[in-house]
């Protein structure tokens, strides 16, 4: 049996492997809305290189139209210019870019560099939708092609040079005169790496090296490792899913790397597992690799053989040579399979969630029936590599899970996240994960390593941080470049966990007050009514006269309600007296009588006229010489619509900017025209 499993596992090694994101990144990066792999590719290349990203929610909205100024800034991004903005902050080239517009820096930046010009009346129109022709026009220009040079008119001649030099592969595009999408866009600069120059100086340059794999991205430590060989990243990042594809290196005049280029569908884990019979043992992996040199990497860590415990399971890499061993194993309850016991290709589990089995999980799986409680061996991407009878095992279920802040429970599978069910009662913690035949079932963990987190020291009460830590602020999960370099306290670590070599792996952040403080926008209704008063000594009078034996008088009253991004409280009877629209801070409970109540009521201090450069990514804002933090989960609220919205969004808005600021953190940000 032993030979026929060993042989049939070099088989699938030389046959190949799935088109599936490879265990060895910390995280993946994926956009619910975004189906096709060389719109996801472009995506992910452009999001290494800082032109562009997906929303808050999760998505990346492709068939989203872009404006003239938000083009302008992925361009200066494109060239590497971000660097030089500070320079272009205080002109004024165009009259409706004023230095206070978002986008001003980016928009004169481009036209001073000739990339960008007006229209006939002066004006830029950063609002107005941006064409294909114009969007084309603007990166063949920064390519070195002038119009003079150009036959033709306008804009086919610049779009059927486009054509010729590669600009326009795979975009879509077919009309000059069509708004262009994020998803052609982002084609288009990836494209733009290897699309031929013109024959005048190009803003566009950059060093494209040979085919090697990336094998790295280390977001809190600015690096990244391709061919072996390890780079300064220009825009640090946490994490990519392009890692273990083979690609190329795109680098500026610097030397950093910009970004990684891959070659579609080269990267792999394989379908064959194997589970580590005892500690410390290899048996089985030169097989699974198809050799005896190869890397190991556990949870996502460097890792050796003496790291291997009794039931990892190992998959293979090919792309990056490593064997990738994850120790998920969850407890639960055998509820029904497809297409049978005997050969299931799925096991339905944990409260109805189906995962799919593995040709060599057959075996194991095939000795089990529905309706027994059992445990499984996860691979690093969720799928199942092995089971065993729960009463008849050491194997003991182990596996935890990140709730975000939607109620979504994410269980940790080695270095990756795999969604099992919601359950809001926990957002934002970290739980234990098992399930019997009631359904799921999880508890709060709290506690595990304390102390100060230190990023740019990359430590946590003073122990190290494992080079792939997973983050999570209230239940969303970040890169650890997110945070800002002064540190976190320790009040706002509700738990972190280590690994088997004593480096934390994965830390879940709270936002370091009381469970039931409330931000939000403070809804104020007011009404006036009139009450009788008697005058001293005519208390006992049994008719009321006016100005006789006393008077009416009028009083106020309030209630306020308290409005937040995705909650209204209230109305609430209060004697605090405020303006409407007012932000604040409050902490609300429910009397013995059922009514609701204020127990602390404050107002929060604003900063006034923020401007863009103030940001520090989008962790940290400087300000009258001080630095706040901006936490993952800030609200924004649009004044001009009366809506809030994303963080991203916010930015992007233009106009004032204020924000507001309780306890040294920033809690609200309002932004109007």
């Amino acid at each position: 049996m032993k030979k026929r499993i060993l042989t049939w596992l070099l088989a699938i090694s030389m046959l190949g492997s799935l088109l599936t994101v490879p265990a060895g990144a910390a995280a993946v990066t994926k956009f619910s809305d975004v189906s096709d792999s060389y719109t996801a590719t472009a995506v992910e290349s452009l999001r290494l290189m800082g032109v562009l990203d997906g929303y808050g929610d999760g998505t990346f909205r492709p068939d989203t139209v872009l404006n003239r100024a938000q083009f302008c800034k992925m361009a200066v991004y494109a060239m590497d210019g971000s660097g030089e903005l500070g320079r272009y902050s205080t002109v004024t080239i165009f009259p409706d870019v004023k230095p206070s517009h978002w986008a001003s820096a980016y928009i004169n930046m481009a036209a001073r560099k000739g990339i960008i010009s007006g229209f006939a009346d002066g004006k830029f129109k950063p609002g107005q939708t941006v064409t294909a022709g114009q969007a084309v026009t603007i990166l063949m220009r920064g390519l070195g092609y002038k119009d003079e040079d150009m036959g033709g008119v306008w804009p086919q001649s610049y779009m059927a040079e486009a054509q010729t030099n590669g600009l326009l592969k795979s975009t879509g595009i077919t009309s000059a005169y069509a708004g262009l999408t994020r998803a052609q866009a982002a084609r288009l600069f990836l494209n733009l790496f290897e699309a031929k120059h013109g024959k005048g100086d190009a803003l566009f340059s950059y060093k494209v090296g040979e085919e090697v794999y990336l094998t790295a991205v280390d977001g809190g430590k600015g690096t990244m490792t391709a061919g072996g060989k390890s780079y300064t990243m220009a825009h640090p990042v946490a994490s990519t899913s392009l890692i273990g594809s083979k690609g190329k290196a795109v680098l500026n005049s610097a030397g950093e790397i910009l970004t990684f280029l891959p070659i579609t569908g080269s990267n792999g884990v394989s379908n064959a597992a194997v589970i580590i019979s005892a500690n410390g043992s290899v048996a089985g992996l030169d097989s699974l690799a198809g050799s005896t040199s190869y890397n190991i990497y556990k949870n996502g860590s460097p890792a050796t053989a003496a790291d291997l415990k009794r039931y990892d399971v190992a998959t293979y890499a090919s792309a990056t040579n490593s064997i990738i061993i994850s120790d998920t194993r969850v407890s639960t309850y055998y509820e029904d399979c497809k297409p049978s016991p005997s050969n299931p290709a799925t096991i339905t589990v944990l409260g109805g969630k189906e995962l799919n089995v593995l040709p060599t999980a057959a075996d194991s799986l095939s000795k089990l029936k529905p309706g027994k409680q059992i445990v499984l061996l996860l691979t690093a991407d969720g799928q199942v590599a092995g089971a065993e009878d729960a009463n008849n095992t050491g194997a003991r279920g182990n596996a935890m899970a990140v709730v975000s802040e939607k109620g979504d429970v994410q269980l940790v599978c080695g270095g990756a996240l795999l969604n099992i069910g919601t359950a809001s009662e926990y957002a934002g913690q970290v739980v234990s994960v098992y399930a019997d035949k009631s359904g799921l079932k999880l508890n709060k963990i709290s506690g595990g390593v304390g102390g100060d987190l230190l990023p740019k020291e990359g430590t946590l009460g003073g122990r190290k941080l494992a080079d792939n830590v997973m983050l999570f602020d209230g239940g969303r999960q970040i890169a650890l470049s997110e945070l800002s370099q002064t540190g976190v306290n320790s009040g706002r670590v509700s738990y972190a966990r280590t690994n088997w070599a004593g480096q934390v792996d994965l830390i879940v952040l709270n936002n370091g007050l009381e469970a039931d403080m409330i931000f939000g926008r403070a809804v104020v209704n007011s009404s006036t009514s009139k009450v009788w008063v008697w005058y001293p000594g005519y208390e006992n009078d049994k008719e009321q006269q006016e100005g006789v034996n006393g008077s009416y008088k009028e009083t106020t009253s309030q209630t306020i309600s308290i409005e937040t991004a995705n909650k209204t409280y209230g109305p609430i009877n209060s004697g605090n007296h405020i303006s409407n629209g007012t932000f604040v801070a409050v902490s609300i409970k429910t009397s013995s009588q059922g009514n609701l109540m204020f127990t602390r009521f404050d107002t929060m201090s604003k900063l006034s006229n923020v401007s863009s450069s103030a940001w520090i990514g989008k962790t940290a804002v400087t300000f009258g010489s001080r630095t706040y933090e901006v936490p993952s989960n800030v609200q924004c609220y649009n004044d001009d619509t009366g809506k809030w919205m994303t963080l991203d969004d916010a930015k992007a808005y233009g106009g004032t900017m204020n924000l507001y600021v309780y306890d040294g953190v920033v809690r609200i940000v309002e932004v109007k025209a």
